[in-house]
């Protein structure tokens, strides 16, 4: 393509910027679930206000009405929360807060007067030993995010082994945590301009370590890189302002852990108070093109016989954010929850027509926008007697696309993937329209989602099942995931899973891949 001034110019502005962003760019989008991004400003979005308090007011005081009488004292607000908030639910739980899990709870010291010393001390200590050996099978989709798999190009096979060593310290007034990694991974690519190569690495890193401090009774402060989850949903935890992955889609792979300062605060048996600073982003990467910015949240916790609820006010840039969820337990077989979060205006990406040289480019047309912007999420689950349980969620994003602004996202996308494969100068701008539509900012494309889901675990006490749907009800896109576990013994298990996407190609499911296949071994002791 024979270049002219404005192309010059448009690739001088790009030129510094793009060799950092293709690093973060396949980093963020190579992810075990592909997902995706979007938004719009909806003129009604004030309408939700009403509907956000009303749910609030629901979730605080109806449980105050129910409950008859309190959780008991050694029972702590987390352990609460995940025992109503199906933690069960895919077999393999990703809550890895270490802190919350114990917050509550006396740490019982060791009282054997025949025990030495150093035999008192070493009760202290605890440790485990997770060997992860899988492999991974997967088709890119032909697609203009990854023309013939040149720009994000994910490898055909993978071949991965895992040492996962948890190490722990745990006294009256002291905890210590350390979660170093060992990675070995051998990558094959039958697609693109990397065909029948090959490549071998080696990663070792910390993914999560933890000091906690018992300041005072009921109080207690912390430092360290962890995986902080909380909320019930599936699909999604739009409560939680800084993980956009809740590790429910693949409870195999580890989510990479953050950097966080927390003090934790129990000034009744029902009420936890956290104030949280996310100080760095460890190894996790954020959604958006922004660098990482100190981020701070306070979270209220209730927990009730049947109920929980917690609201989280967050503060990045800025641009605050007030987060909740809750759930009730309406009989030993249906539960009903909800999640979500509201926020003014939006640091994403956003499609707008101009005269460059693309017809269209992605631009933060929202981030000072007044406007309330939900994302609503609402399920309930039945378990069946003996059997497995059935989830259903419904999730609204207001921040998504609307038909008009997907058009243009996929027009410009296509622009983008013609520029990419003609080589030259325009190639350059092609690569970083392609980064920014692969992540504009935003967890989900549309607006409108479902998701249904069957899970069954301890089947004969060996055999644990997933099976999910998630739907696009905007492109009519969807994706299915399966996830299987099978105990052998005492420490060894097979597991398997996997996603299939349907879709054309200019649509959300249907962007990435067309299947993915992960099959392997764990190893515990």
């Amino acid at each position: 393509m024979k270049e002219d001034k404005k192309t010059k110019k448009i690739i001088c502005t790009i030129l510094v910027r793009f060799k950092f962003q293709k690093r973060s760019a396949l980093k963020f989008v190579n992810r075990t679930i592909p997902h995706s991004g979007g938004y719009n400003t909806p003129q009604l979005a004030l309408r939700f206000i009403p509907v956000i308090f009303l749910l609030m007011v629901f979730l605080f005081v109806m449980p105050v009405i129910i409950v008859a009488e309190e959780i008991p004292s050694t029972k702590n607000t987390n352990e609460q929360i995940d025992k109503f908030s199906q933690k069960d639910a895919i077999g393999v739980r990703s809550e890895k807060s270490l802190i919350e899990d114990k917050s509550g709870a006396e740490v019982i010291e060791p009282t054997d007067e025949n025990q030495t010393q150093l035999q008192k001390i070493k009760n202290f200590f605890s440790a485990d030993l997770r060997i992860y050996t899988y492999g991974i099978v997967q088709e890119p989709a032909k697609t203009s995010q990854n023309p013939d798999n040149n720009f994000i190009q994910y490898p055909h096979y993978t071949a991965v082994a895992e040492i996962r060593p948890d190490l722990r310290f745990d006294s009256k007034f002291l905890e210590l945590a350390f979660k170093p990694r060992a990675k070995f991974d051998f990558k094959s690519w039958q697609e693109g301009t990397l065909k029948y190569e090959t490549k071998s690495d080696d990663e070792w890193y910390v993914n999560e370590w933890l000091v906690r401090l018992k300041v005072l009774e009921k109080i207690f402060a912390s430092y360290g890189r962890e995986n902080l989850q909380w909320g019930p949903s599936f699909i999604y935890s739009p409560s939680n302002p800084f993980f956009s992955d809740n590790g429910r889609s693949n409870p195999f792979m580890e989510v990479p852990g953050m950097d966080f300062v927390r003090l934790i605060v129990i000034p009744h048996s029902i009420w936890t108070i956290s104030f949280i600073v996310n100080t760095d982003e460890g190894r996790n990467t954020l959604l958006g093109t922004d660098p990482f910015k100190t981020s701070v949240a306070a979270k209220i916790d209730f927990t009730g016989r049947k109920n929980y609820a917690s609201i989280i006010f967050s503060d990045r840039d800025s641009k605050f954010t007030t987060g909740f969820f809750g759930g009730w337990t309406i009989s030993d077989a249906i539960l009903l929850y909800g999640e979500g979060s509201v926020t003014q205006g939006s640091r994403a990406l956003y499609p707008v027509k101009d005269a460059s040289l693309l017809g269209a480019s992605m631009q933060k047309i929202y981030n000072d926008d007044s406007e309330i912007n939900p994302i609503l999420l609402a399920g309930t689950s039945y378990t069946f007697a003996n059997s497995g349980t059935l989830s259903l969620e419904y999730l609204y994003n207001d921040l998504g696309y609307n038909n008009q602004e997907a058009d243009r996202y996929y027009f410009l996308r296509q622009n983008a993937a013609d520029a990419f494969e003609a080589g030259g100068a325009a190639s350059l701008l092609g690569q970083t329209v392609l980064y920014q539509t692969a992540n504009p900012g935003l967890r989900f494309l549309r607006r409108n989602y479902v998701m249904l889901q069957y899970n069954q675990t301890n089947i004969r006490n060996k055999l644990g099942i997933t099976f999910r749907w998630t739907q696009n009800i905007d492109d009519g896109s969807g994706q299915f995931l399966d996830i299987l576990s099978y105990s052998v013994g005492e420490h060894w298990e097979i597991f398997s899973s996997g996603i299939v996407n349907a879709g054309r190609g200019d649509t959300e499911f249907g962007s990435a891949l067309s299947y993915q296949i992960m099959f392997g071994v764990k190893w515990v002791f």
